[in-house]
Parts: structure tokens; C-alpha cells; sequence
């Protein structure tokens, strides 16, 4: 299952929230060492958790979060205009229909399986729902076969390049009907993933227990 969480269902989902972030520590802080970014020892949180982003977070039966992404608005400061414009060459895309995707992440235990791709096709169903023509991000170059395997249009934004030993590319995925259906194809789903579709968040405010 799929949950968005924006502004609309937080209070509602506030513990959903939270384990997000606490699974983000477990992914970027203890296994890739950003310890910038930890809080409070247990979540994991930058400038760009604030009262714009919306968050997709898959959850198992038992509704353990086992994979995660953040979405924001590109017409604001974000991550490829304000971090990484360097990637790109030319204007970096700011549009209201292009949102930007950063912290896709699955637990270890998950990795391999339906869940990475089950989480490309909420994104899909995601973007469709809100009009929107295409999602940029920043991600590791290899990431590009993998993505465009999965049935995705992808369009690189500049040249690859050598960032803190890994190899990282700016992109855009397109969003459509024809890439939905084939990441359908390739996560073996015949029907939506998302639990839910919101309008985008205009204030979501963080409260942690």
C-alpha cells in the first residue's frame, strides 16, 4: 500500500509521518552516513521538510514503513536548484507541473522485490491525479537503466558527474498514461497502488512526539 501525506489527511496520519522520518534515519543516517541531517537521534530531516512537501510512503500489512519519497514544488527554492544545479545544463526546470522527487528509499529487507517499483507506480498514479507532465531528481547514474527497464521516460538534464564518490545524474521522469501501464506491467500490478490521492499540501506542519 501507498499513502500519500500532505496537508490534507496529517493529523490523521501523524504517526505514519513520524516512522517515515525514523525509517529515513535508518536508510540515510546510519547506512549512508548523513548524519547532517539526523535529529534528535532518531528522524532524519533537511530544509526541504517544511510546510510544502508532500510525502508517498509504502507500508506493509502491519503498516510498517518499508519505503519512502518526498515530493515539492520546483517553482519553490529546492534540492537541484539550490544543491545540485550544477547538474543540470540550462535553466533548471521550475514549473507548476513539474514536482521534484528526492529520498526515494526501500528498507534492506525489501530491496529486490515489488516494493521500489510498486513505488514508481505511485508516483505515476500521483502525478497523473495531479496534472503533472514530469518529476525531476537527482539519482545515481546506474539508477538510469533500471528506471527506464521499468517501463519510465527518462530525460538526463546534464552530463553525470563524480559527487562524494558516487556518480550522480539530474533528471526528469516523465509522467503518462503509457508509463504508468508499463511500471504496472513490471511491478506485476493490475490496479492502483495508492490508498489514497490528495490535492498537494499547502501547510503541513511536523509535530514530533
Amino acid at each position: 500500500m501507498i499513502r500519500v501525506i500532505d496537508q490534507a489527511n496529517q493529523l490523521r496520519y501523524r504517526e505514519t509521518l513520524e516512522r517515515q522520518f525514523c525509517f529515513r534515519h535508518e536508510i540515510f543516517v546510519k547506512e549512508r552516513g548523513w548524519t547532517a541531517f539526523e535529529q534528535d537521534g532518531r528522524y532524519e530531516v533537511d530544509q526541504y521538510d517544511n510546510e510544502n512537501t508532500i510525502y508517498v510512503v509504502a507500508l506493509d500489512d502491519d503498516e510498517r514503513v518499508i519505503g519512502c519519497f518526498r515530493l515539492y514544488p520546483t517553482q519553490a527554492p529546492h534540492m537541484l536548484s539550490e544543491v545540485f544545479s550544477y547538474l543540470v545544463d540550462g535553466p533548471v526546470p521550475q514549473r507548476s507541473d513539474v514536482l521534484e522527487m528526492t529520498r526515494i528509499s526501500v528498507s534492506r529487507d525489501k530491496r529486490g522485490g515489488r516494493t521500489y517499483y510498486e513505488l514508481l507506480t505511485g508516483l505515476q498514479e500521483y502525478g497523473l491525479q495531479q496534472g503533472l507532465s514530469a518529476v525531476s531528481a537527482v539519482i545515481r547514474s546506474f539508477r538510469m537503466s533500471v528506471v527506464q527497464d521499468a517501463g519510465f521516460r527518462v530525460h538526463p538534464l546534464g552530463l553525470p558527474r563524480e559527487v562524494n564518490g558516487e556518480t550522480l545524474i539530474a533528471v526528469t521522469f516523465e509522467i503518462g498514461e503509457d508509463s504508468l501501464e508499463r511500471i504496472r506491467h513490471t511491478a506485476g500490478v493490475t490496479g492502483p497502488v495508492l490508498e489514497q490521492v490528495t490535492q498537494p499540501a499547502g501547510a503541513l506542519q511536523r509535530k514530533f512526539a
